[in-house]
């Protein structure tokens, strides 16, 4: 029976399986499409449909790095993470912050790599029911919480760590990422994730935007916001601002990141870059962060962490893939963030941040 997306209750098997909005055929058995066409733009707003006027066919690139370097070689710390071990990361105010499934805040100091204070958000009866997704508008911290009632989002101030507010949003159970723009923090509420909605830091007030398909994902950069939708097989792009939206054809597209103009998605054909008409420009085949990865960009370069714990890094100027930095041994499934000169990336299960050296 395929899960939904508006399910948060706590499921088997890990990461995957929590996040997974729909049963999955095996990704080796997938056919790779769209590497040797060019690519086309079906965007959609009020007035009407357009397309790109690119039309160079998107380059099929190796997933093999020019360099490997292991953990250990770049290790700083390894920090044990209490109360169910920790998955979303943000960096403010001179802490990390890390969001736990049973709806714990974890603050972190990165000057001690310890942690120095810990609060419970969840105040669900039931402890198996969870919300995934923590943020930040520069300023305060964003996590869903889960109520008896329903998945809010709570801006929490990181000096005192109290609750400034807390906004009923009916916010999607599997959106790992809170992302902010000058408008406010964004998330997928509704009926299975079919509207995006704002919710402005200053009064707490929403404003919603419905969309045409299910998304699970959200990315933004400036006053682009990204959503993506596995179970059908699109990408939109929507304008902070209006709430405009274009849209684009994905294999599975997944967790996203932004660089200047440009979008990388995670797709089952591998890390994908488009250029701001949405045209695909690279297809790196066989590198994905799946389910149980991340994707993020900091220092420069765009970093992949796939679901075994292997972090990938690309510096998006030559497209290049520079190195990749492998575990001492398979990891589950965590995310990934670039902050305070480190590479940080959670394994949920076995409730620990490694804290990796940005260079050797």
């Amino acid at each position: 029976m395929a899960i939904k997306r508006r399910d948060y209750d706590i499921l088997p098997g890990g990461r995957s399986e929590r996040l997974a909005g729909r049963l999955r055929a095996p990704i080796a058995s997938r056919t790779l499409v769209g590497l040797a066409g060019s690519a086309v733009v079906a965007a959609c707003t009020s007035g009407g449909n357009a397309r790109s006027n690119e039309s160079a066919a998107p380059v099929t690139s190796s997933a093999t790095a020019a360099s490997s370097i292991t953990y250990a070689a770049r290790h700083q710390a390894t920090i044990a993470v209490p109360n169910g071990g920790g998955d979303s990361m943000v960096a403010l105010a001179g802490a990390l912050w890390v969001k736990t499934d049973p709806g714990y805040l974890v603050r972190i100091d990165p000057a001690t790599n310890r942690v120095t204070r810990t609060i419970k958000l969840d105040t669900v009866s039931n402890p198996t029911r969870f919300c995934l997704g923590l943020g930040s508008d520069g300023r305060s911290v964003w996590a869903c919480v889960t109520t008896d009632h329903g998945t809010d989002l709570a801006q929490i101030d990181p000096k005192t760590m109290r609750i400034v507010r807390q906004v009923p949003v009916g916010k999607v159970f599997t959106q790992l990422d809170l992302p902010a723009t000058s408008r406010g923090v964004w998330s997928l509420t509704g009926e299975e994730g079919k509207t995006v909605s704002v919710v402005d830091p200053g009064n707490g007030r929403v404003r919603g935007y419905p969309i045409a398909t299910a998304c699970g994902q959200l990315a933004a950069q400036g006053e682009q916001v990204v959503a993506t939708s596995e179970e059908n097989d699109t990408m939109l792009v929507l304008d902070a601002a209006s709430g405009a939206t274009r849209q684009q054809r994905l294999s599975d597209p997944g967790v996203a990141t932004l660089t200047g103009r440009d979008i990388w998605v995670d797709t089952t054909d591998g890390l994908t870059r488009l250029s701001p008409q949405l045209a695909t420009r690279t297809v790196y085949s066989g590198l994905r962060a799946t389910y149980d990865g991340d994707l993020t960009f900091g220092a420069g370069s765009v970093w992949l962490r796939d679901g075994d714990g292997n972090i990938t890094r690309i510096d998006p100027g030559t497209g290049q893939l520079v190195e990749r930095i492998t575990p001492d041994k398979v990891l589950s499934g965590g995310s990934l963030l670039i902050a305070y000169g480190s590479v940080w990336t959670t394994a949920t299960e076995e409730g620990l941040i490694f804290r990796l050296k940005l260079a050797a």
